[in-house]
C-alpha cells in the first residue's frame, strides 16, 4: 500500500491568483455613504457583483450612454415603482420596457395604495373579502373596479378620435390621461409621457388592460391596436445611439425585448442583470451575460454582470449609489 504524506495534501504549495483582497466596510469612525457602497466590490459573493453593477451604471452615466431600463410587473407592485418614477422624472434613464402588470399597477396606484399583507395569508379568506395578493402585498379589488372606469373612459376618448392606435401612442396617451390626477407625479407612466421618454408595454394585451381591450373590442369591432411601431421605435433607437447600457430587473419579455434589439448593434456596451433565475432551467431570467455574448446581445468583454438577488433589496442600493449619491458627488 502506497504511503501518503497527509501534510503534502493539506499544505499544497499555492499561487497567489486573484485581484485585490476580500474585506468589508470599516464601521469605525463616522459613516461614509460613498465608502460604504464602494466596499461592496471587495466583500465577496453577490456583494462583489453588486459592487460591479454600481460601477457599471456609473460608467454608463459618465460615458453618456443611452440607458434602457427593463422591469417586470412586480416592480410596479412594490415600492420599486417609486424608484423608477424618480429615475424617469429626472431623465436618468432614457427608454423603459415593462409588462402590462407594471403599467396598470403604476396607474392604479395614482388612485389607491397597495397595502401590507402576508405571504402566508389564507387565499380563500382573501378571495371572500375581495382582496388580491401579490407576495406579501394586498390589493383590494376596489382598485381594479376603479381601473375599469378609468380604462372605459380612456378607450372611449381614443376611439372617438381614431378607430385604431399603435401601442406606443396608446401608452403615451395613458400618461396624458393622468394629467388630471392629484397623484400623477408618483407615476413613471406620467413622467415618461411628460419627459418624452419611450415606455413600451409588452405584451399590452395581458392583465387587466387585456380584459378591458377584450370587452371594448366586443362592442367596437373596428377598434385595433397596432404593435409594429413599438418594435420600429425600439430598433431605431438602438441603432441610433453611440453607447448603450441596459439595466434589467427580472426576466420575462422586457429583458428579452431589450437584449434582442441590441443584437442589431453587436450588443449592449454595459449590462446589469438583477434576478434570481438559474441558467440550468434555460429560462430567460436565468440566462447570464455569457449566454448573451453568444447571441451578440452583449459586447464580448467584462462590462456586464448579473446580481443574483431579489430586486427590492438590490435595486434601491444601485439607485442610491449610482444615481442619487453619484449626482451629489459630481
Amino acid at each position: 500500500m502506497k504511503r501518503i504524506d497527509p501534510r503534502k495534501s493539506l499544505f499544497k504549495e499555492s499561487v497567489e491568483l486573484g485581484n485585490g483582497k476580500i474585506r468589508g466596510y470599516d464601521f469605525e469612525g463616522k459613516f461614509d455613504a460613498k465608502r460604504f457602497f464602494d466596499a461592496f466590490g471587495d466583500t465577496g459573493f453577490q456583494a462583489t457583483n453588486l459592487g460591479k453593477a454600481i460601477s457599471l451604471v456609473k460608467r454608463m452615466r459618465k460615458d453618456r450612454a443611452t440607458i434602457f431600463l427593463g422591469f417586470t410587473s412586480n416592480v410596479g407592485s412594490s415600492g420599486l415603482r417609486d424608484a423608477v418614477a424618480y429615475l424617469t422624472k429626472h431623465k436618468m434613464v432614457h427608454f423603459l420596457v415593462t409588462t402590462t402588470g407594471g403599467l396598470e399597477e403604476d396607474i392604479i396606484k395614482t388612485h389607491g395604495d397597495f397595502l401590507h399583507g402576508s405571504f402566508g395569508a389564507d387565499g380563500a379568506v382573501l378571495r371572500k373579502n375581495g382582496v388580491n395578493r401579490t407576495g406579501n402585498i394586498f390589493i383590494p379589488n376596489e382598485r381594479y373596479i376603479w381601473f375599469e372606469g378609468f380604462m372605459g373612459g380612456f378607450l372611449k376618448r381614443i376611439y372617438a378620435s381614431k378607430k385604431g392606435i399603435d401601442s406606443v401612442e396608446f401608452v403615451r396617451e395613458l400618461g396624458r390621461e393622468l394629467e388630471g390626477s392629484e397623484r400623477r407625479e408618483e407615476s413613471f407612466t406620467y413622467w415618461a409621457y411628460k419627459n418624452g421618454i419611450p415606455l413600451l408595454c409588452v405584451p399590452l394585451a395581458d392583465g387587466a388592460i387585456g380584459d378591458h381591450l377584450y370587452f371594448f373590442k366586443k362592442e367596437h369591432k373596428d377598434f385595433a391596436v397596432d404593435l409594429v411601431n413599438e418594435v420600429e421605435l425600439l430598433y431605431d433607437t438602438v441603432l441610433g445611439v453611440e453607447r448603450a447600457g441596459a439595466i434589467l430587473i427580472g426576466g420575462s419579455v422586457p429583458k428579452h425585448h431589450i437584449m434582442n434589439a441590441l443584437m442589431l448593434r453587436e450588443g449592449v456596451d454595459y449590462t446589469v442583470y438583477i434576478n434570481t433565475g438559474h441558467e440550468e432551467e434555460g429560462s430567460n431570467a436565468g440566462a447570464n451575460p455569457e449566454e448573451a455574448k453568444s447571441w451578440g446581445k452583449a459586447t464580448p468583454d467584462d462590462k456586464n454582470v448579473k446580481v443574483w438577488g431579489e430586486a427590492t433589496l438590490v435595486f434601491p442600493i444601485i439607485v442610491a449609489a449610482a444615481f442619487k449619491l453619484y449626482d451629489e458627488k459630481t
